[in-house]
């Protein structure tokens, strides 16, 4: 008796202690989430995605209740990014500024940005050792997938600001897809005078939003759908794509999206491969083929385009 009642006062403890350390890990992340809205900061951050690097100056700042925020590519083909509350402009060549909705730019890491409560149902919070990274003593925190076919995050955070410093996308045998890396980064109570002068300045309105391409009746029917993942009501459908499409369906979990298209038939064969932590899987089928674009894993999307009936 005395055994049964040690042994259950020892799963008790783990148990507790399991649960401090996930709270622990959470406290962390919402940090890292509350640095990126509420600091004003210059940096500047490298993305490595496969064979190709892209770097970025990332600018960010507040004022009383307007946030602004700029995106500026260092790369010569890059699109110049700036955000000021709800409103999205992408500052184009030649051509007027795209003016789009959102209270993020999904250029960045959404990982920073997307709702907390729906990122703790997908992931477990671990956190790891401290390092020096670029100067700055930094913590690792593990965002551990709770389902296999999804990726897990492992992030370097500064300890003194909860900055992130490093993000890595890491695959079902834990090797990073891709990695952001910040080379720069510079809090300051004040907000820069060039992003005053852009909270200042006048800028379009964003125009109504058009409807998207409109897909012919059929009977297909997607069957099967990846655990925490719902489909998307109104999915935007670029009218280009209008001639080809023979259905859409567009995929998320609140983090992420996957897109999966049916077109005729193109004699191809079957293939799959990743960009960087993006899949992409082609299905050929005798009368349409499949593809499955998404951060998820080749499995996940066979079975997906598996599902097209």
């Amino acid at each position: 008796m005395n055994k049964v009642v040690s042994l259950c006062c020892t799963l008790l403890l783990l148990c507790s202690s399991l649960l401090r350390a996930d709270e622990a890990g959470w406290a962390l992340f919402d940090r890292v989430q509350l640095s990126v809205k509420q600091y004003n900061f210059d940096s500047s951050f490298v993305v490595f995605k496969g064979g190709q690097v892209e770097t970025f100056r990332w600018q960010h700042g507040r004022e009383g209740d307007s946030e602004i925020e700029h995106l500026v590519p260092l790369d010569a083909d890059g699109v110049d990014i700036l955000r000021r509350d709800g409103v999205v402009y992408y500052f184009l060549t030649d051509r007027p500024a795209l003016v789009t909705t959102s209270d993020s730019i999904k250029e960045l890491p959404a990982i920073l940005f997307q709702d907390s409560q729906q990122i703790r149902n997908l992931y477990t919070a671990v956190l790891g050792s401290s390092s020096v990274m670029s100067g700055h003593t930094a913590q690792l925190l593990r965002l551990s997938a709770n389902d296999a076919g999804r990726h897990s995050y492992w992030l370097w955070v500064e300890v003194e600001s909860g900055f992130p410093l490093r993000i890595d996308i890491m695959s079902e045998q834990q090797a990073p897809l891709e990695r952001w890396l910040v080379t720069h980064m510079q809090i300051s109570p004040e907000l820069p005078e060039n992003l005053q002068r852009l909270l200042d300045s006048e800028l379009p309105e964003p125009a109504a939003r058009q409807t998207g391409a409109v897909l012919p009746v059929n009977q297909m029917q997607l069957g099967w759908l990846p655990d925490g993942y719902h489909l998307v009501e109104d999915p935007h459908i670029v009218p280009q794509l209008q001639q080809s499409l023979l259905s859409y369906w567009l995929l998320t979990d609140g983090l992420h999206q996957v897109s999966v298209f049916v077109q005729p038939s193109q004699q191809m064969p079957t293939q799959a491969y990743r960009d960087g932590a993006t899949t992409i899987y082609m299905l050929s089928a005798p009368q349409h083929d499949i593809t499955v674009i998404g951060p998820v894993s080749i499995d996940v999307a066979e079975r997906l385009a598996a599902a097209v009936r």
